[in-house]
């Protein structure tokens, strides 16, 4: 690039993330924008590491021929995911020995998952990407191909990501929405609790494992029971250590059994809390994380000076 050329990453100097979507239609449309964020990234000393399907990262290489070097890291995509919150803390810990170098770096994603059954959950963690990792200093330029994907995909991919590419320059998305309102707008709406549900107000870890399998079905696999009880476990220790008592409730809706935690402490009303694990220097806060990864959906909200949190397991036959 000359003196005069424009940035391919626009006015991001390296500090801290910058998070772009970059929708495209055909393959050269692709490598006209991916190239040259490469070669500068190179130019700069800043490494490159590109995630993205097999076709893709061909059409890279073969362009990028000689020019490839150290700083140009090539990994397949589909062997990436494994499940929203087990990849973004593969992120997590494969982004952490850049982080400790101390320099930026580039990133170039493509989340073929995206297309996967369950796979469309992604786009909840790209959205608590913007927070979890806003200090880490790379450029995520994330590849989303119309060709692959359904609108509703691609809608979610300008929704959660805060820059996007018009055709000469990065811009601000316009549809792009704060974390905790996208978030809002994707998981099971929160509705009052049925009076008719099983309640039970808990002081003991013990006394809530014991609610949970004095509900749950006897017919269920062990290893379901065993995630649910977990689940229930690790949030009721959260809510016992910040409030010293809990309430469990459990009830039934739209095809899932729906577990609430709720205590009265000094309240943790993060939206997106337990959807990243927390860094390794940090000695708590694994419990949520852990429940959210064990239960198929997730909820938190403000409940008076405290703290609600729902879980939702699908009903099994």
């Amino acid at each position: 690039m000359t003196a005069t050329s424009r940035s391919t990453v626009g006015a991001w100097t390296g500090e801290g993330l910058a998070h772009e979507a970059f929708i495209f239609d055909d393959d050269e449309a692709m490598r006209a924008r991916v190239i040259p964020y490469i070669e500068e990234g190179r130019v700069q000393g800043q490494p490159s590491i590109v995630v993205a399907s097999e076709g893709v990262c061909t059409l890279l290489a073969d362009r990028l021929g000689e020019d490839r070097s150290d700083l140009v890291l090539f990994q397949d995509s589909e062997r990436f995911w494994e499940g929203g919150s087990q990849t973004l803390a593969t992120c997590q810990e494969r982004m952490t020995p850049l982080l400790e170098a101390g320099g930026p770096w580039r990133l170039v994603c493509q989340p073929t998952w995206l297309t996967r059954v369950g796979g469309e959950v992604w786009s909840r963690f790209e959205a608590v990407a913007n927070d979890a990792f806003a200090d880490y200093p790379y450029y995520s330029l994330c590849l989303h191909d119309r060709r692959q994907l359904s609108r509703e995909l691609v809608e979610d991919a300008l929704r959660t990501h805060p820059l996007m590419w018009d055709g000469d320059d990065v811009v601000r998305s316009p549809a792009y929405q704060p974390t905790a309102a996208f978030l809002r707008s994707v998981e099971p709406p929160w509705t009052e609790r049925p009076e008719g549900r099983d309640a039970e107000v808990v002081t003991r870890p013990g006394a809530a494992r014991a609610f949970v399998h004095r509900l749950l079905p006897g017919h269920l696999p062990e290893d379901h029971i065993e995630d649910v009880v977990l689940a229930v476990h690790e949030l009721v220790a959260n809510a016992l250590n910040a409030a010293g008592a809990a309430e469990v409730s459990h009830w039934h809706a739209d095809g899932s059994h729906v577990w609430e935690v709720r205590d009265d402490g000094t309240g943790m009303h993060d939206t997106a809390a337990g959807y990243a694990p927390p860094r390794r220097d940090v000695p708590s806060g694994r419990g949520l994380w852990i429940a959210r990864s064990l239960a198929d959906e997730a909820t938190v909200r403000p409940y008076g000076p405290g703290t609600a949190i729902r879980l939702y397991f699908r009903e099994h036959d």
